[in-house]
């Protein structure tokens, strides 16, 4: 299962992606594939009226041992983006972790 979180971008079409576009809704799906994840990919910024972000997303997985195979962070969002990639690489374990600036 290929997870994706943005509230603005869509997710990549054909790839069979389940998307989020808000922190509740990726929860509910982390916590439906948690045993068979094979990618998250996340946006750092949820909306200016939300309270949670992408690093909300990466914690919650890390406190409930939830670990995809590989963690993208596609946000143009430059100090969330590196502080979600520093998280990431140092928090949860076996997750190949990638990162850069969606254009799409």
């Amino acid at each position: 299962m290929k997870l994706y979180l943005d509230d603005w971008r869509t997710a990549p079409r054909g790839d069979g992606f389940a998307a989020a576009d808000n922190y509740a809704d990726f929860l509910a799906l982390v916590d439906r594939y948690r045993d068979c994840i094979e990618l998250a990919d996340l946006d750092y910024d949820l909306g200016y009226d939300s309270l949670f972000t992408g690093f909300d997303a990466l914690k919650y997985m890390k406190k409930h041992d939830i670990r995809p195979k590989h963690i993208n962070v596609h946000s143009t969002h430059i100090s969330g983006r590196e502080k979600m990639l520093r998280f990431a690489t140092a928090n949860i374990p076996d997750s190949v972790v990638t990162g850069w600036a969606s254009d799409y």
